[in-house]
């Protein structure tokens, strides 16, 4: 599936997140009104980045001392000479230019820079075009996207504040760290999403999807001031289906689900004590969860629907969620590119 669609709905370090965990290879083009960016993904590792305007490569290495100006108008000329392009970082490699190391060390540096650089972008248009394979594997190797996010925070975060300080802050990119759990899962609920997409359609993926990951869920849609129970996955309790849909919480009240809808930010964690998520609890059945998983499915600026899991009749721990968050933000920003095309 190709996923297109704009920085201010769904930021660069959600899209790596997607592409690294779904194992994509393709090629992601940024593009902002002053500059264009490519990102070339192999099994959701970054091989290559590109950025217009920025320093060449042969301008780097002549720079850096590492080769000579005749040295590389000979390379260039050898990969303009020949019928299948070739890297010039590979010709400059095996006509012995330079040494392998000391390129290997300069094409990751550059990619580097690249990629802090597109993820400070706030706004501009990203489409990611899946391959099956990637012609040829630059010289640099790949790196891991988790890295990358990782270090461009901390480097973002060494630009504002003292180390001391640093250690209290929470990153602003999301963390890769951990080891990811439902990727397969992640992979083929992507591969089932298609544009234009039935707005119910790509909603009940998300009620499977979380049903994959705790035993409970329940998918409520935003209807004026009111979560509406739209549908349920894993509830033992007795007419189930007929009790979720006539549960409404208003958006008002403190709950869950309100502050998940004025928020627009997603929670795990223990549900704290208020009139509405008592009410929630009760409706649901099979008492308190130890943890519950709140969030909301954003289209654009809005939200249209936040769903609701827990692992019930266990009293456990939710567990690793990153998946799941993945695919949240994937059918948000399908949703609207769903309704953009349909509107056109």
């Amino acid at each position: 599936m190709s996923l297109e669609g704009h920085l201010e709905d769904l930021s660069l370090a959600d899209i790596f997140q997607i592409i690294h965990l779904s194992k994509k290879t393709g090629v992601l083009t940024v593009e902002n009104s002053t500059s264009k960016g490519r990102i070339v993904f192999h099994s959701g590792q970054i091989l290559y980045a590109s950025l217009q305007n920025r320093e060449k490569l042969g301008e780097r290495l002549i720079k850096e001392g590492l080769i000579q100006e005749k040295d590389l108008e000979m390379a260039l000329r050898i990969q303009k000479e020949r019928q299948a392009h070739k890297p010039l970082g590979a010709i400059l490699a095996e006509n012995k230019f330079i040494d392998k190391n000391a390129l290997e060390e300069i094409l990751q540096e550059q990619l580097k820079e690249v990629v802090y650089e597109l993820l400070s972008w706030d706004d501009g248009s990203f489409k990611f075009e899946p391959e099956k394979t990637v012609q040829e594997v630059p010289i640099g190797g790949s790196i891991s996207p988790e890295y990358l996010l990782l270090e461009g925070s901390r480097l973002r975060d060494e630009g504002g504040k003292a180390a001391d300080d640093r250690k209290e802050m929470t990153p602003p990119v999301p963390s890769l760290v951990e080891e990811r759990n439902h990727a397969d899962t992640l992979i083929s609920f992507i591969e089932e999403i298609t544009i234009p997409v039935v707005s119910t359609e790509v909603l009940l993926m998300v009620l499977r999807f979380t049903g994959e990951v705790m035993n409970r869920a329940v998918l409520f849609m935003i209807r004026g001031r009111h979560a509406d129970g739209f549908g349920q996955v894993g509830l033992s309790v007795s007419a189930a289906d007929q009790k979720i849909k006539g549960l409404r919480v208003p958006l008002d009240k403190p709950s869950v689900v309100s502050d998940a809808v004025q928020k627009k930010a997603i929670y795990k964690g223990p549900l704290s004590e208020a009139d509405w998520n008592n009410y929630l609890v009760t409706h649901i059945g099979e008492g308190i969860p130890l943890e519950v998983f709140i969030a909301p499915v954003i289209e654009g600026d809005r939200v249209i629907a936040v769903v609701y899991g827990d692992n019930l009749p266990h009293r456990k721990s939710i567990g690793d969620t990153a998946a799941l968050e993945a695919f949240i933000k994937v059918a948000g920003i399908v949703y609207l590119a769903s309704n953009r095309q349909n509107a056109a």
